[in-house]
């Protein structure tokens, strides 16, 4: 039996399962310092806006689409949530990006139609519900922070990113021809394989 494009995707996702990656492992056993954590915070910072810029470009593609609109205003707000983490850390919201850093942010940020911007947005957005939970609560009981400004961005992403990527993945089934499913697997791949490197690099 063939397999859905959500299948294939959700296969990719698992392959590139950042909970399994040597950073987040520590992450979750208490066992990073407060300088990693800090270092972190500022080069995941690139990711956030890269995010924030990929939303953006899908509702320009869709000026119509109210629901796009909104999501790219959340996701510029979202910044603002994301410095609040740095800040809790001691981090730098102008770090200089590192190479693997610079590496997802192009990736995240370099398609080149609705379509390509909105899988990629499905393929971050589904996975982070799981992983900003695993989070927060690892700074919560391994490294002392209080549900606050410290931790809202991961409150509100274990809660908004699945209707964020259940609405991007109505959107792609709406403009997407069965002919580029290769191609869409393949740019959701390469958006978990970004990640995973750019943890890598912390």
């Amino acid at each position: 039996m063939n397999e859905t494009i959500w299948e294939r995707i959700d296969r990719a996702r698992e392959r590139w399962n950042v909970l399994r990656h040597p950073f987040y492992i520590r992450w979750t056993a208490g066992e990073l310092t407060r300088e990693e954590l800090a270092r972190y915070s500022g080069q995941y910072r690139h990711a956030v806006e890269a995010i924030a810029h990929t939303s953006a470009e899908a509702a320009d593609a869709v000026p119509t689409s109210p629901e796009l609109r909104e999501h790219a205003a959340e996701e510029r707000e979202h910044v603002a949530l994301w410095d609040e983490f740095v800040a809790a850390t001691g981090g730098d919201t102008a770090a200089h990006a590192t190479a693997e850093t610079a590496q997802c942010v192009q990736v995240w940020s370099s398609g080149t139609d609705l379509a390509s911007n909105l899988v990629t947005l499905y393929a971050i957005e589904s996975a982070q519900p799981e992983i900003s939970r695993v989070k927060r609560e690892g700074l919560v009981s391994r490294y002392g922070f209080q549900a606050g400004d410290g931790t809202r961005y991961f409150e509100v992403h274990e809660r908004l990113d699945a209707e964020h990527a259940e609405r991007a993945r109505e959107l792609l089934a709406e403009v997407a021809g069965d002919d580029e499913e290769d191609r869409l697997v393949a740019a959701a791949e390469r958006a978990y394989r970004a990640n995973w490197r750019l943890l890598d690099g912390v």
